[in-house]
């Protein structure tokens, strides 16, 4: 008879197969369709084709597994940010604000998994919404409101509470990319096509700078 040979414990077999990125942003997509509550590692186990064992070994727990999920897709946006803050930064201000507007507007199309993360945490406190505001959306919106909070002390644009105005730009950018299926049965539009979304940075500029402008 033959002898089995007992695995010694440690690394789950094929691991090294395992593309950890695309894994997470499977996660990322579940948790937005899902919501928290309705995701567990059995069910993104069957979702990727990955043991669950290997889930575990890799990400730990669901909530570690949510954490590095949304800090790999927010770790790119904010470095996107980055990268065109560093080639404008000696742009005018206003200009500056114009283009983050465009650069949000484009990310919100490409990760909508992203932002329908964010709406779902951030709406009550707990653990996981304290972490997403600390550790991403911070970074993210930080830009902005160092644009924002300069042009209001010098004059050019009017002097609206820092809660207000970013809920008046972020809601104002976000919101047609976020609730997708409204816009496609109340409007018959796709929020992902490229031509609304090249509409929507023209129009959502436009109008935003109207209402900011100082008369």
């Amino acid at each position: 008879m033959e002898k089995k040979v007992k695995r010694k414990a440690g690394r789950p077999r094929d691991s090294k197969s395992l593309n950890t990125d695309d894994i997470l942003r499977t996660a990322l997509r579940c948790f937005a369709k899902l919501g928290y509550g309705g995701v567990t590692i059995n069910a993104l186990a069957k979702e990727t084709g990955v043991a669950d064992s290997l889930l575990h070994y890799h990400f730990g727990n669901k909530q570690e597994l949510w954490k590095k999920a949304t800090s790999l897709v927010g770790n790119e946006i904010h470095q996107e940010l980055i990268d065109l803050f560093a080639m404008i930064g000696d742009m005018d201000g206003l200009e500056k604000l114009r283009l983050y507007n465009k650069k949000i507007i484009y990310i919100s199309a490409k990760h909508p998994e992203f932002q329908q993360v964010v709406i779902q945490e951030v709406f009550s406190e707990n653990p996981r919404s304290a972490w997403l505001i600390d550790e991403l959306m911070q970074p993210i919106f930080g830009f902005m409101e160092t644009i924002l909070k300069a042009e209001i002390q010098k004059g050019r644009i009017k002097d609206i509470p820092p809660a207000n105005l970013s809920s008046f730009i972020i809601g104002s950018i976000t919101t047609l990319f976020t609730r997708s299926f409204q816009m496609r049965k109340m409007h018959g539009i796709d929020s992902f096509d490229q031509v609304q979304v090249d509409q929507h940075v023209e129009l959502m500029n436009d109008l935003l700078f109207t209402g900011l402008f100082k008369n």
